[in-house]
């Protein structure tokens, strides 16, 4: 998840530091750098930022879709190497 030092943290969307009591919006690094949406990935902002972005419908849809493929991970896997393929075929979209 993105790093929120309150008083310190600028929020990604409007620029302006994020304050103890407003609520705030993040998400994991969960995309790639060459994705369409990766500046989203590993940020946190203003929940009220976040819910006037043109862009939050696909980032959130985005990132439901990230958890689903997650959660639904096989349990048998052993190795490095079949995690590893595992992730990279399952995640193919998100990098």
């Amino acid at each position: 998840m993105a790093l929120l030092i309150p008083g310190k943290t600028h929020c990604f969307l409007c620029g302006t530091v994020i304050q103890q009591d407003e609520a705030t919006v993040g998400f994991p690094a969960f995309l790639g750098r060459s994705h369409l949406f990766s500046r989203y990935s590993d940020a946190v902002f203003h929940a009220s930022c976040f819910a006037n972005c043109p862009e939050r419908e696909a980032v959130g849809a985005l990132f439901e879709r990230y958890q689903r493929i997650w959660n639904s991970r096989p349990k048998n896997l052993k190795s490095t190497a079949e995690i590893r393929a595992w992730g990279k075929e399952a995640f193919r979209d998100f990098f």
